[in-house]
């Protein structure tokens, strides 16, 4: 009986700690969903804003067509000021930074660096879960669902007579040598998906019409059955 209360005393106690750390071990790594943006027509600033937001919180966030995206203001202020900001460099060895992006993804990218605590450990992995492309790239133009960001949008955040500029437009004249090519595969893109979308219309209709012709061959009764549940 002694024996039995010794080694009861040497057991660990169950506690919440114990049972968090056994369930841990058998769950599952969260990788969390990669969630789709589409920057045409959104204000550079206000979108950066939010998915910064969304990165330090843990999401996984793709951009596409961030050279369709927009910033306030005359096309040849918003150059004049970018041609400025080229002009900053360390004086003593200009290899040391600041380093210059062209292109409109590299751009949107350091907006967005500029917005998290990029020289902490947290930062720097909230900036690796962004990736960001000008247009929309093949590997991702089938993914699914691609997301706008209501309040960051120019229809919603301008007048319709304020200037705007696009970002595309605004880096062609920087240095950024690739927008023709961007373009013309922007142009392949849509013209493969109206002749995909054409398609599908096609087999849609099918599918209706053998739909109706089903539903005109079953009774009454049934037929109201189907209606309460949203099938008919």
């Amino acid at each position: 009986f002694l024996y039995f209360i010794v080694c009861v005393a040497d057991m660990v106690k169950p506690c919440r700690k114990n049972v968090d750390r056994a369930t841990r071990k058998n769950a599952k790594k969260h990788t969390p969903e990669v969630i789709i943006v589409d920057l045409k027509d959104h204000m550079v600033g206000r979108a950066a804003a939010v998915l910064a937001k969304q990165l330090l919180l843990g999401k996984k966030v793709t951009v596409v067509r961030v050279d369709e995206a927009n910033i306030a203001g005359t096309e040849i202020r918003n150059k004049v000021k970018y041609l400025n900001f080229l002009r900053k460099r360390k004086l003593t060895n200009p290899t040391l930074g600041p380093f210059h992006q062209r292109s409109p993804a590299e751009v949107f990218t350091r907006i967005v660096r500029g917005m998290v605590p990029f020289w902490t450990k947290r930062g720097k992995a909230a900036l690796g879960r962004l990736q960001a492309f000008e247009g929309v790239p093949s590997s991702i133009a089938r993914k699914g669902q691609r997301f706008t960001i209501p309040k960051a949008q120019r229809h919603n955040r301008l007048q319709p007579e304020r200037a705007f500029t696009v970002v595309g437009n605004m880096c062609q004249h920087v240095g950024w040598k690739y927008k023709a090519i961007v373009d013309k595969l922007e142009t392949a893109r849509k013209e493969k998906a109206a002749r995909h979308f054409k398609r599908r219309a096609v087999v849609k209709a099918a599918w209706d019409s053998a739909r109706k012709e089903a539903l005109g061959k079953i009774s009454s009764e049934n037929r109201a059955v189907l209606a309460k549940f949203g099938a008919a």
